[in-house]
This record gives structure tokens, C-alpha cells and sequence, in this order.
């Protein structure tokens, strides 16, 4: 079910994972984590964004657009892809664009590095070179700013590329030698999992970008009740849609505070 550098990742994981437990600071903070993390959980962008994801899992495993051995890659994808960018767009909804994320997933990319991540080397190699490049990839995060640690980025970078021709070399080789896989509808569900899944959900996250949006903006208003907050959205959102310029603005215009009652709010909608 899960290819060895999947496994190696695993292992790693439930390593540091003891590991952190084991360390008292940690274990105290525990508590503090979780309820931060329910505190997530019930955030109604949050609760929004699981919604449609769940929807849209049931609707592709009922149809069997979701083949069964591909279903453990879609959740991994959740995870790992889906996320992130729901993250991203949630701090960043002011610069990012649904058209800048469809334009990085149709990237040429995807391809090698599916079939990089698809025929791995075997088990104790993969657990030996996924804390070295973690290592490697920290070591240059840090020494990026510094001029000094030229020589060392340099032959950081040399080793990154030199495991790279490894994975290379390892992925041509297994493909060769599983030819067949490609006649297998779940090899180009795998290979193009990025695309689908961002334009399966697409729908959400223009929906989310937007909902930060008209979220920031109610942050900005002086009402105290839920009742007059969902007012005063339904007001912005007659007013201004998706119109992401006015949004905008709207967003940066601190004098909203100055407002006292829906009333005055819809006066000043409908003289702007």
C-alpha cells in the first residue's frame, strides 16, 4: 500500500514523534496544542473547507471516479497538497489568485517527479536518505542569507543533485521494468493527482479566498452580535460580490469601525 519512501517517511516520523514525547517541555504543551487545534477545527472556514472535501471523497468513491488502490494517494494528497494551499490561501488571499494556482498545477513538473516519488529504492536506503536531505534542506534554509557559507551551499547542492541522479536513474529504471503499469487507469489517476484534485476543488478554494475576504472585513466592523455581523455580510456581499478590487480596499478601510448600525452601514453601501 504505501512504496518504501512512504515507509521510511512513516518510521521517521513515529521516531521523532516518541522522541518529542519523551522530552517533558513537550509533553506539557500537549494540552495547549490540542486545544488550539480543536479551536481550528471549529473555525467555520475550516468546517466549510472538511465539508466539501468529505462531499467530494463520498461523490468520487460512489461513482468509482476513485478507484480503490488510489484511494490512499487522494488522501495523502489531501494532507499534504490540499492543506497547504488551503493554508496558503487563507494568509495570503490579498496576493494569490485561483489563476496563479491553476497555472503552478499545469506545470511539466508533475510528471518526473510522480514517477521519482513511484519507484523508489529499497526500504533501508530510503530510511538512510530522508534525514539526510531533511538535514541538507535545513542546513541550506539557514545558511541562505549568509555569504560566508557559499562553499558549504555549493557542495550541499552538489550532494542534492547527486541523490537526485539516484532517484532519477532509480525511477527510469523501474519504469522500464514495469512498462505494463501505464496500461493501469490507476498509474494516470496517480500521475495527474494534482490536477485533478485542484480542479475537483476549485469551486472551494475560490469560495475560501473570497470568505477571507468578507471575514477580515467583518473584523474591521464595530458590530458585537452575530445577528447584525450576518447582516452587515449579506449588505457587503450584495454590494460587492466577488469583486476583488473593492474587496480590497474594503478590507484596508479602518473607519468601518466608525459605523454604529446596519442602517448606516447600508447608507454609506449605497453612496459609495
Amino acid at each position: 500500500m504505501f512504496n518504501s519512501r512512504e515507509q521510511a517517511l512513516i518510521i521517521w516520523m513515529i521516531i521523532l514523534l516518541l522522541y518529542a514525547l519523551s522530552v517533558r517541555g513537550v509533553r506539557f504543551s500537549i494540552p495547549k496544542i490540542l486545544k488550539a487545534l480543536v479551536g481550528l477545527l471549529k473555525h467555520p472556514i475550516f468546517i466549510f473547507a472538511n465539508i466539501y472535501i468529505v462531499i467530494v471523497f463520498i461523490y468520487m468513491y460512489s461513482f468509482d471516479v476513485l478507484e480503490r488502490d488510489v484511494t490512499k494517494d487522494y488522501v495523502v494528497w489531501i494532507f499534504l497538497s490540499l492543506y497547504p494551499l488551503i493554508f496558503k490561501i487563507s494568509t495570503k488571499y490579498m496576493e494569490l489568485s485561483i489563476r496563479s494556482i491553476i497555472k503552478e498545477t499545469f506545470k511539466l513538473s508533475i510528471v518526473p517527479i510522480f514517477i521519482i516519488n513511484e519507484y523508489t529504492l529499497s526500504l533501508w536506503v530510503e530510511i538512510i536518505i530522508v534525514p539526510i536531505l531533511f538535514i541538507i534542506v535545513g542546513i541550506l534554509a539557514v545558511t541562505e542569507a549568509e555569504g560566508k557559507y557559499n562553499l558549504i551551499r555549493k557542495l550541499l547542492n552538489s550532494i542534492m543533485v547527486f541523490i537526485g541522479l539516484i532517484f532519477v536513474i532509480t525511477a527510469t529504471i523501474g519504469l522500464t521494468n514495469n512498462y505494463e503499469d501505464a496500461n493501469s487507469l490507476d498509474f494516470w489517476q496517480k500521475m495527474f493527482f494534482d490536477i485533478i484534485g485542484i480542479m475537483l476543488h476549485l469551486p472551494l478554494l475560490f469560495l475560501l479566498r473570497y470568505m477571507c475576504f468578507y471575514e477580515q472585513i467583518l473584523v474591521r466592523t464595530n458590530f458585537g452580535k452575530r445577528s447584525q455581523k450576518l447582516g452587515a455580510l449579506l449588505l457587503i456581499f450584495n454590494k460587492y460580490r466577488f469583486d476583488t478590487d473593492s474587496l480590497k480596499k474594503l478590507v484596508k478601510f479602518y473607519k468601518l469601525r466608525n459605523i454604529k448600525s446596519l442602517e448606516e452601514l447600508k447608507r454609506w453601501l449605497d453612496a459609495e
